[in-house]
């Protein structure tokens, strides 16, 4: 689980790959639907919301500027090799690149958060909590609800549907694979769960500390650094080993199921990338005519 702050890039990055033409509407608002997603958190006062807007302003020029084109060449990458038989050290070869646009991200919104937190109040993170425990308890309901059986199903259905988002319909014997991934994945509902609790309480705990002990600005970057270090790097060996061989696993169904597919639906995957690249191509057009 990512934490409140993580998932402004998480968003900026999926608004920007979420493909069709609803990209280029989802893209252009991508600033007001972030504020009013983090206003949903945060509830910010009249004198924070000039400061918010105009950092996300900041962070949404840069982003289509920079990370844009960046986008553009992970997805030609992808459509390039799309047609091809893959290996589970080439889909985890991918996964890390998009990490790494991630980490990239994470570094931009480091100053926002830097200038945001010294002016929250005890009563802005009695909200945050507040929207914690209640996306806690639909996590809960999602994923730790009912007996196992019923977990496997529900993984199983978003499972296929993000597949056959890409894919098409998929055959029995694909569907078969896909249950098998999940038979055999190391995915456990409580250990996420845990983390997630801990990372929540490691925000709260991070900026309780910057407005009870009114820290300078220097403090405050030093403060906000480590807080993003436990966040992509982790403190808890056990929990990394568990993400790791998590990654592993799924980089590993994911080739079972992509070195499956027919010519057809193969195609289908790179006709739908290569959507996803004319609309990024022309966000990026309208970014240099500005």
């Amino acid at each position: 689980m990512r934490s409140l702050f993580n998932k402004i890039c998480l968003m900026l990055l999926l608004l920007a790959m979420a493909g069709c033409s609803v990209i280029k509407v989802s893209y252009n608002n991508a600033q007001e639907l972030t504020y009013w997603w983090l206003y949903s958190y945060v509830h910010f006062s009249d004198a924070q919301k000039p400061l918010i807007k105009a950092e996300l302003a900041a962070l949404h020029d840069w982003h289509r500027f920079n990370e844009i084109p960046a986008y553009i060449k992970l997805l030609e990458s992808a459509q390039k090799k799309v047609m091809h038989d893959t290996t589970p050290e080439q889909v985890c070869a991918e996964v890390e690149n998009v990490r790494n646009r991630l980490r990239i991200l994470n570094l931009q919104t480091e100053p926002i958060i830097e200038k945001l937190s010294p002016t929250l109040i005890h009563e802005q993170l009695g909200h945050m909590q507040k929207h914690f425990d209640k996306n806690n308890q639909k996590w809960q309901e999602d994923w730790m609800e009912g007996t196992q059986q019923e977990r496997d199903e529900y993984r199983l259905k978003l499972a296929i549907e993000r597949a056959e988002m890409f894919y098409g319909g998929l055959s029995d014997q694909q569907r078969d694979i896909l249950k098998d991934n999940i038979r055999i994945s190391t995915f456990n509902a409580e250990t996420s769960y845990e983390e997630r609790l801990r990372r929540q309480a490691d925000a709260i705990a991070t900026l309780k500390k910057i407005i009870d002990l009114k820290l300078a600005e220097p403090d405050i970057k030093l403060e906000i650094a480590a807080y993003f270090d436990r966040l992509q790097n982790g403190d808890d060996l056990a929990y990394q080993n568990y993400v790791d061989r998590l990654t592993v696993d799924s980089c590993a169904g994911f080739a079972r199921l992509h070195n499956s597919t027919s010519a057809k639906q193969r195609q289908r995957a790179a006709d739908k990338l290569g959507g996803y690249i004319k609309d990024l191509e022309a966000l990026k057009s309208s970014a240099q005519i500005r």
